[in-house]
């Protein structure tokens, strides 16, 4: 036995109240990579995904109005532009959500890798004038160097305080071995956890909800049919 067409509704109804909190979560965390990544010395692609993961929430916020509105007037015609709506994010979040399980090393690594890549020929073009470019990085995130401690003595350069455990460096096992650009890497990959859990989430209540918005307008156009044939 079939699902009566309010009851279609008022689930199509709760599913895009769910579609307005994820949409919400997305936007707050949008805002979240854009803010802490405001001190960092280069653009490292962060305002380039918080950017993306912004207007994906607008649009999904807005489609789930649409969809209530769709779902209250029972408009054949706007359920049929939502459903269409609704395939074209559920593709469009695929393709992000992809991106960010492969993490920094497909999605965002070359920005990354260009961003120190500029630190280190700032370091690297002024070993003589004690810029400590990458220290606000080493400090962050207790790494040393773009690769390792290596860059440093490459270039002949001491190793810097901010490589080193309460910037003692007198103590070997203090200096911190891993390179900035990887565990950089390692804190976006973090951050962007986040977004694949709520974006899988969002990509099967969105699925859901393509399915329920057709079963309502097959209902409501049945009714159509019946009402029609009724007054014949």
């Amino acid at each position: 036995m079939g699902l009566t067409t309010a009851t279609t509704k008022h689930i199509l109804l709760l599913l895009n109240f769910i579609f307005t909190v994820l949409a919400l979560i997305l936007i707050g965390f949008g805002i979240f990579i854009l803010v802490s990544g405001a001190d960092n010395k280069v653009d490292h692609g962060e305002n380039l995904a918080g950017g993306l993961i912004i207007a994906l929430g607008i649009i999904i916020l807005v489609i789930s109005i649409f969809g209530c509105i769709a779902a209250i007037h029972e408009s054949k015609r706007k359920l049929i532009v939502y459903i269409c709506i609704l395939v074209v994010i559920i593709l469009i979040q695929l393709a992000m959500a992809g991106m960010a399980s492969q993490g920094t090393r497909d999605g965002l690594s070359g920005s990354v890798k260009e961003g120190f890549d500029t630190l280190w020929k700032i370091e690297e073009g002024s070993v003589h004038e004690n810029t400590d470019a990458l220290a606000y990085y080493e400090d962050w995130l207790q790494c040393c160097g773009v690769n390792n401690t290596d860059d440093y003595r490459r270039i002949k350069h001491a190793i810097p305080k901010t490589c080193c455990v309460a910037h003692n460096c007198s103590v070997a096992s203090n200096i911190y071995t891993l390179g900035c650009q990887e565990k950089f890497e390692e804190y976006l990959a973090g951050k962007m956890l986040m977004f694949s859990i709520v974006s899988w989430f969002m990509i099967i209540a969105e699925i859901i909800g393509a399915v329920f918005a057709w079963m309502l307008y097959s209902s409501i156009k049945n009714q159509s049919r019946r009402a029609n044939v009724g007054w014949m």
